[in-house]
């Protein structure tokens, strides 16, 4: 018999094929219908509510190139650091222990999994690629001719996805044939897939739908973070209380270059976007998805902060209070921000795209993202809501979205208000939805903190 007919009575035996590919199908048809009824209507309001001058501007000929080739390689990126995390081939452990590690091919052992994940890459990027250039075409931004490129690049994107995620997990393992010739190489990737690397990942999947199902994501977060192995060497000095913990925040990006990097390009994206954002007649949603890169920029730089959430209750490291500590923990991503948004907001004045407003504007939002992160940090666990069998996934998703919400909202309305030449009513809502927002980040500290009293 050949490997492939011992692996079909195996994969019968263990009776997971069938289920997996009905469980495949059902997804690519709920995903149609999603698009269909929702991404498209959705997508076309979008590009009406845009103004079409604005976009001829900004989004079209070279700025369009550019921005596609940005959007790629963030897509492309993310799906090479997920695969580090969970890649796109990750049996079940029972599978792994029986099948994957006889002396079948392993390519052929693993190549279900993989047909599986490219082909739901490919999907995805078909019906983003269809989404995006039908609602040009309703809108009428562009002739109906866009449905062709725009789904031929939305495939071809997806592809690139697929490889690059491919590639993540394996060079997971330290050792074998893990450079570029195995770059959408299917039978030489598979192969040079490690089976201590597939059990981790699969241990983990596990782990994270535990931990996703019952709300703890501090559990799955705690899981997914790498180990840092580098600048061991360097040690923490003793200084004065804050600067201690500021230190020791900067010590923790030199141990983590890639969360540190990671931050500072989505915070250089907000920075441009907030900028550009306060000029009269841009759209809100400029404001709008700069501020959602802000939050998570800002959110990439404030571990310390979150490590000091998961550690209340715990007595405090050098005595510090738990508010004190907290402000201490908020002065690496403050000033790191500010430098950003100088930095691009002056590149910007001296292009001539945007004004000294915009600039002054950029850095006044940063005290609501900044309460926005001690919101996220400090947020606990989900109320008793979570448990109910109709309300718990939607109550789940608003407890974990609050934070982030707190700003993306309440910026974009003041950013409105302001392009609207409303300037006095622009830094009232900002200064008020702010003062609340700090006023909720130290309750939610405190409250967190005195839970813990014994």
């Amino acid at each position: 018999m050949s490997d492939a007919d011992d692996l079909r009575g195996a994969t019968e035996f263990l009776a997971g094929e069938v289920e997996r590919d009905n469980n495949a199908v059902y997804a690519v048809y709920v995903a149609v219908i999603a698009a269909g009824a929702y991404g498209v209507p959705a997508a076309q309001a979008f590009f009406r509510v845009l103004d079409p001058t604005w976009m001829a501007a900004h989004l079209s000929g070279p700025s369009a190139v550019a921005l596609a080739v940005a959007a790629l390689a963030v897509a492309t990126t993310f799906g090479y650091r997920l695969g580090g995390i969970r890649g796109p081939v990750v049996p079940d452990l029972p599978y792994l222990d029986t099948v994957a590690m006889s002396p079948l091919d392993r390519a052929l052992v693993l190549r279900p999994w993989w047909r599986l994940s490219v082909f739901g890459c490919l999907v995805g990027g078909f019906l983003i690629g269809l989404v995006i250039s039908a609602g040009l075409a309703i809108a009428a931004v562009a002739s109906p001719m866009v449905l062709v490129p725009g789904v031929l690049v939305g495939t071809v994107a997806g592809l690139l996805v697929a490889a690059s995620w491919l590639h993540g997990q394996v060079r997971t393992w330290p050792t074998g044939d893990r450079g570029a010739r195995v770059f959408l190489r299917q039978r030489k990737s598979l192969r040079a897939l490690h089976l201590t690397s597939l059990r981790t990942q699969s241990a983990r999947s596990v782990t994270i739908g535990g931990a996703v199902l019952v709300g703890d994501l501090r559990a799955a977060r705690l899981d997914v973070g790498p180990p840092s192995a580098r600048g061991r060497r360097i040690r923490l000095r003793p200084h004065g209380a804050i600067s201690t913990m500021v230190l020791r925040d900067w010590l923790g990006w030199r141990r983590s270059p890639g969360s540190a990097l990671t931050g500072l390009v989505l915070t250089a994206g907000a920075a441009y976007g907030l900028v550009r954002s306060a000029e009269p007649g841009t759209p809100s949603v400029i404001a709008l998805g700069s501020l959602v890169l802000g939050y998570l920029g800002v959110s990439t730089w404030s571990e310390g902060l979150r490590l000091q959430g998961d550690n209340a209750g715990t007595p405090p490291l050098i005595g510090l209070a738990p508010m004190r500590e907290t402000l201490a923990h908020l002065v690496l991503p403050g000033v790191g921000y500010l430098l950003t948004v100088l930095v691009m907001g002056g590149v910007s004045l001296a292009a001539g795209h945007a004004s000294a407003l915009g600039l002054i504007w950029a850095v006044l939002l940063l005290g609501i993202l900044l309460a926005a992160q001690v919101m996220a940090a400090f947020r606990g666990l989900p109320p008793v809501g979570l448990f109910s069998p109709t309300t718990g996934v939607p109550v789940t998703i608003l407890w974990y979205s609050v934070p982030l919400l707190t700003p993306v909202v309440c910026g974009t309305a003041a950013t409105a208000a302001l392009t609207a030449a409303r300037p006095s009513t622009a830094v009232l809502v900002l200064g008020v939805t702010t003062y609340a927002a700090a006023l909720y980040a130290r309750r939610r500290v405190r409250v967190l903190f005195e839970g813990h009293r014994a």
